[in-house]
């Protein structure tokens, strides 16, 4: 009996704890929706995987949640927007709106990039195939939003937590399936290379080009490996792969340069 018992206000608690979410989801969607363009949808970001269109976070640390949103007009490729909404003596105003850029959006992270111990705002807009996307970093300032950054182009990214900071692993498409790689750290100005987090992040692009490197040998892939081994300081490997595409008889000029970079890194 007592078991039974138990589990009914387990089953209990559960229902009303989702319900509870439920509802929270319910109520945001519809402030949201007040402040929308008419005839307009939201979006759900590409990344990460759980990311949502609506997103709460308390950026000045008053106790209430802020409300991050972003949608696009029905039927329409380039009119995206993204706003902030906060309740001010009780009332939800829109605080703050931007236009998108491209056609979609790639992803909406909150995250801290400044190291301030305050999360900012990441919005990376889909531009195309080719060109990629570009993030917009936006950081809380004199209540409101503010860009502090933007990085125009990357085919993929990882976020990377380290020291209470996010780092930024971006991969940019140089040619075919490959890339080119920078680990990137906001300097309280702007995003600089950081080689010690490029050299912990090193193996995850050593995996990737052993990978493509056992599919096909080909010459592309040895230049992009070499880059990112001139860049983890790994100057040895660097040459055997230099050495490697140059055998390809093929953009010599290409891996000439990459040498000269080990060179000026060596003095």
């Amino acid at each position: 009996m007592r078991i039974l018992i138990l589990s009914s206000l387990l089953a209990l608690s559960f229902f009303n704890s989702l319900s509870a979410e439920i509802n929270q989801v319910s109520d945001s969607k519809d402030i949201v929706e007040r402040f929308m363009l008419p005839n307009s949808e939201l979006i759900k970001p590409d990344e990460p995987l759980s990311s949502k269109p609506i997103q709460e976070y308390d950026f000045d640390k008053d106790g209430q949640n802020e409300i991050i949103a972003v949608y696009k007009k029905k039927d329409t490729q380039n009119h995206l927007k993204a706003m902030v909404l906060k309740k001010v003596r009780g009332k939800w105003k829109k605080i703050w709106e931007i236009p998108g850029k491209g056609f979609d959006v790639e992803r909406m992270t909150i995250t801290d990039i400044t190291g301030d111990g305050t999360d900012d705002l990441l919005i990376g807009w889909m531009i195309g195939a080719s060109a990629g996307n570009e993030l917009e970093v936006f950081q809380w300032q004199g209540q409101t939003l503010k860009k502090i950054a933007e990085l125009a182009y990357y085919h993929k990214l990882e976020l990377l937590i380290r020291d209470n900071q996010t780092y930024l692993a971006v991969w940019q498409r140089y040619c075919c399936d490959t890339y080119l790689v920078d680990v990137l750290r906001w300097d309280g100005k702007k995003f600089m290379l950081d080689e010690e987090a490029y050299s912990e992040y090193y193996p995850i692009i050593k995996k990737f080009y052993e990978g493509k490197i056992r599919e096909m040998d080909a010459w592309f892939y040895w230049y992009s490996l070499a880059d990112a081994q001139i860049k983890a300081n790994l100057m040895e490997e660097a040459e055997t792969s230099i050495q490697k595409g140059i055998s390809f008889n093929q953009q010599n000029q290409l891996f000439e340069e990459l040498q000269k970079r080990i060179e000026q890194k060596e003095k």
